[in-house]
């Protein structure tokens, strides 16, 4: 399995508005307790998660992922409500530009 049917999944059932996947498998790869299965690390952000406790979303994204939940060894799941997501992560604002006329 690769990090790109992972994402169709979730993108089917939660459609976030942002969604970033990171594999972790090769950093885990050899160790006794990897059972070979893929390690990931997924951030979400989506309207289904507004209202809901961090138990419940784990949830919701555990259930989308059920499919190749075999293939999965271990998945670390940062879930948000898009106005979470906001307020840990402000837009950035433009510096005015300083010009410096050096004679």
């Amino acid at each position: 399995m690769n990090k790109e049917i992972l994402g169709n999944l979730l993108r089917d059932a939660l459609n976030p508005e942002f969604l970033e996947i990171n594999d972790r498998t090769e950093s885990h790869s050899g160790h006794a307790s990897s059972g070979g299965g893929g390690h990931y690390e997924v951030r979400i952000v989506s309207s289904q998660f507004a209202g809901l406790a961090p138990l419940a979303r784990h949830r919701l994204v555990n259930t989308a992922t059920d499919p190749v939940r075999h293939e999965i060894h271990a998945l670390s799941i940062k879930a948000y409500s898009p106005e979470e997501y906001a307020a840990q992560n402000p837009p950035k604002t433009q510096r005015p530009a300083i010009a410096l006329n050096v004679l």
